[in-house]
């Protein structure tokens, strides 16, 4: 796996522990097993601090801080140790809050801070030491829809539009990582079992299958019979709405059977009200590259 200079990527799985322990590697904090981990150009597993000079991780967990200190004096400890004194502390400390909005509540104990105010000060710590590349462990875990919000159009906008820095990007949701990432890995058992843009994973969902939303003035149990019964048909639902109902169907690409669902749902005289494919969801990409013959996902 490569990550590119000034570029958004994105890490998926189906649980957190695979994301976590990967990011950890790529932040030194973990050494691997096997294989080799380069942090621009240096080798991660022989110069740890080198390549900690150069990144900023912001985990999903808040027990790194010191809960009795206010979150000012959290924030001046670890400018501190990240070789920030005097005025530039000072200015660098006023600018990451800034970013956070974190302005007004500098002075309280970080004890009192909220799940979210605490997500957003582990950002404002990984900002810190200004580092071109920075690891972000679900960085809108417990963070209001408003500042979650906020925070992406920063990653994405200020981060890495503006000011060109590498952001990797643990996220468990989906559309946030649609929405934010360049690229996007998916793991399934600790291997990645589909990378690239989103709009590729999607494409590559679409040439298997594809959903249908066809709404009917009424649907008979014969006709769900018959359309179940067609080739390639993978599932049929239905759900009752104002003005008629909505038959959702999804159907397999690879035989020629849109044309024979087309004649089914509208025989016996029902009447189409309408009929459009619907585009795939983050969801449905990741459900279809992490499926197994087993279902026994670690």
């Amino acid at each position: 796996m490569r990550v590119n200079r000034g570029e958004l990527f994105g890490l998926l799985g189906p649980n957190g522990a695979g994301k976590t322990t990967l990011l950890k590697m790529l932040a030194t904090l973990t050494l691997p097993d096997s294989g080799s981990i380069r942090i621009d150009g240096i080798d991660a597993t022989v110069e740890g601090e080198k390549v900690r000079g150069r990144i900023g991780l912001c985990t999903s967990e808040d027990r790194s801080f010191y809960y009795r200190l206010t979150a000012l004096e959290n924030l001046q400890f670890f400018g501190t140790l990240a070789g920030l004194r005097g005025p530039a502390l000072d200015r660098r400390i006023r600018e990451v809050v800034q970013q956070v909005d974190l302005n007004a509540d500098l002075d309280r104990r970080f004890a009192s801070y909220s799940s979210g105010m605490r997500q957003r000060l582990t950002i404002a710590r990984a900002l810190l030491s200004d580092p071109a590349i920075l690891f972000l462990d679900e960085p809108t875990r417990a963070v209001d829809p408003t500042h979650a919000e906020s925070i992406r159009h920063f990653i994405r906008h200020e981060l890495v539009g503006r000011r060109g820095k590498t952001v990797i990007i643990a996220t468990n949701l989906l559309e946030e990582a649609w929405s934010l990432c360049d690229r996007i890995a998916i793991l399934n058992k600790g291997a990645i079992v589909a990378l690239g843009p989103p709009q590729s994973l999607g494409a590559q969902a679409i040439n298997r299958q594809q959903r249908y939303h066809i709404i009917l003035d009424r649907v008979s149990d014969d006709l769900l019979e018959r359309t179940r019964a067609l080739p390639g048909v993978l599932g049929v639902s239905t759900k009752s709405q104002l003005g008629g109902v909505s038959l959702e169907v999804e159907l397999e690409l690879s035989t020629p059977s849109l044309n024979e669902l087309l004649r089914t749902v509208s025989a016996n005289g029902a009447s189409v009200l309408s009929f459009e494919a619907q585009r795939i969801r983050p969801a449905d990409v990741f459900a279809d590259v992490t499926q197994d013959d087993n279902d026994d996902v670690v």
